[in-house]
């Protein structure tokens, strides 16, 4: 049954953690409509919900907030009665239209409980979490478990719920990390039976593996359980630099010589910004480099970042600065380069590819990319001066749903490049699509899931070749979970048709 309620204007869903402690929810669509209940669920009705980067929005015909198990059941009976389709949003950190739909959208934001932290019989930690939990809550959590413990590798920004991490196959820059869905020991979905699914290596190798990177297609996730690592075991010295371009993307030996840097490390990612100063047109001859290692030091005092000077004339990475610090593991994973306004929202698109035994496919590629990234920036200056690169390293997924996997070389070590730019760029996404599709042909390159991929020219028929076995395996798993494509929206129609 269903009943109005007038005086609730805003979405209050709150969820306890283990913790105890009530966690705020930020709205995230354009209220206009008063809320409703349906058997204790609350929605909203035709709200405009508007995703991060304010690249995305869609007007759902119901726009639900649940807290439990229940609540999800409850959500799946109205969809089957109602005959809607359904899909699951945390704080809209994609870029695809994963989470777009008209019919149901379900807001996880309330579903952010964290299990105490279990060592198993071999030692080894683990931590069940449900999926509107943000990257800073469970770290935050463990930090205070004793013994501290973390993630061993995670994603970079804090604010970042795992429903959508998890389902995306999302990634740090750990070499060892893969992906954060490789940390999976079992995960629970509610399909469209409205039935609880547990899925675990040990019970269906198979399933599990799918589940564990499901694109939001074999239900709502519900649970997750990680692998987690003492804090004690390890820190990070984290190694900040800014150096010459030609000195590693230039000679016979530069792609060696970038290899022999990521294997050394921990961790490594590249920053590249297409002007040497900013509001200038002066092309850049430098990049930022970021190493991580792992040490038994201690961790040392941050607030000592403070007093430093900016080391780069540009607003965006005004906190960049030369030298290295010790972290504890968290606080050496995540970074933060952006603020929450308007101006600072931006379009990311990205893709990986596997790199050659000498890295030279990853050189040409970047230096490459250097050349038309400034062609583009300068070609409407100013308009289009917020753009910038990114690329991280890790070895390949043993998820087959996930970009980077390898069937035949685990230890394969692939590139992700972020091709990035500011919302208010003109002619970005054209742009960036077409250096997508341009990997794809030339470096058999994987678009990220959550990232700008959509609008790269014959996307579909290139992904569907590319995936083939994959997606009869997904479509075969998913077919005994979600028979009537409850879960499928217009993103995923093509690509399993």
């Amino acid at each position: 049954m269903t009943t109005d309620n007038p005086t609730l204007d805003t979405p209050t869903p709150t969820s306890l953690k283990a913790a105890d402690a009530p966690i705020e929810q930020e709205p995230i669509v354009m209220l206009g409509s008063p809320m409703a209940i349906v058997d204790g669920v609350s929605f909203s009705s035709g709200d405009n919900w508007i995703n991060w980067a304010k690249t995305l929005s869609a007007q759902p015909e119901r726009l639900f907030y649940p807290n439990t198990l229940e609540d999800l059941q409850v959500i799946i009976r109205e969809a089957t009665e109602n005959k809607k389709k359904v899909r699951c949003v945390g704080n809209g950190h994609s870029w695809s239209g994963t989470a777009v739909t008209h019919d149901y959208m379900v807001s996880i934001n309330g579903m952010n409980k964290i299990e105490k932290p279990i060592q198993r019989e071999n030692g080894e930690w683990t931590v069940t979490i449900e999926m509107g939990v943000e990257v800073e809550e469970l770290d935050d959590f463990l930090r205070k478990h004793d013994p501290p413990l973390a993630l061993a590798s995670n994603v970079m920004p804090n604010d970042i719920r795992y429903g959508g991490i998890l389902t995306m196959g999302c990634h740090g820059a750990g070499l060892d990390g893969r992906t954060v869905s490789d940390t999976l020991t079992e995960i629970t979905i509610v399909n469209a039976y409205g039935e609880l699914h547990i899925y675990s290596e040990a019970d269906d190798p198979e399933a599990f593996n799918i589940a564990s990177i499901n694109l939001g297609l074999l239900g709502i996730v519900y649970t997750a359980t990680l692998k987690i690592i003492p804090m004690s075991n390890y820190r990070l010295r984290a190694i900040d630099s800014y150096e010459s371009l030609a000195d590693y993307f230039e000679g016979p030996r530069a792609g060696l010589k970038l290899k022999e840097m990521v294997e050394r490390n921990d961790s490594m990612e590249i920053m590249y910004w297409p002007h040497k100063a900013f509001l200038g047109t002066e092309k850049n001859d430098r990049f930022w480099l970021k190493q991580w290692r792992r040490t038994l030091d201690p961790a040392e005092d941050l607030e000592k970042l403070k007093d430093q000077a900016p080391t780069v004339d540009h607003p965006g990475f005004a906190t960049f600065k030369v030298g290295e610090i010790v972290k504890e593991i968290p606080d050496g994973v995540h970074f933060d380069v952006t603020q929450d306004n308007d101006e600072a929202k931006f379009y990311d698109a990205s893709a990986g590819f596997k790199l050659a035994p000498d890295f030279s496919n990853f050189v040409e590629c970047f230096n490459d990319l250097v050349e038309k990234n400034y062609a583009f920036s300068t070609s409407e200056f100013p308009s289009r001066i917020g753009t910038c690169l990114e690329v991280r390293f890790i070895k390949a997924s043993r998820k087959m749903m996930s970009f980077v996997y390898d069937g035949e070389d685990e230890e394969a070590i692939y590139c992700m490049i972020n091709v990035l730019g500011a919302t208010q760029t003109p002619g970005f996404v054209e742009y960036s699509q077409g250096i997508l599709g341009g990997w794809m042909d030339k470096y058999n390159a994987k678009p990220h899931w959550a990232k700008l991929w959509e609008q790269i020219p014959g996307v579909i028929p290139a992904l569907r070749r590319e995936y083939e076995d994959r997606l009869a395996v997904l479509n075969r798993v998913r077919k005994t979970q979600d028979p009537f494509d409850m879960f499928v929206n217009d993103t995923w129609r093509l690509l399993l048709e």
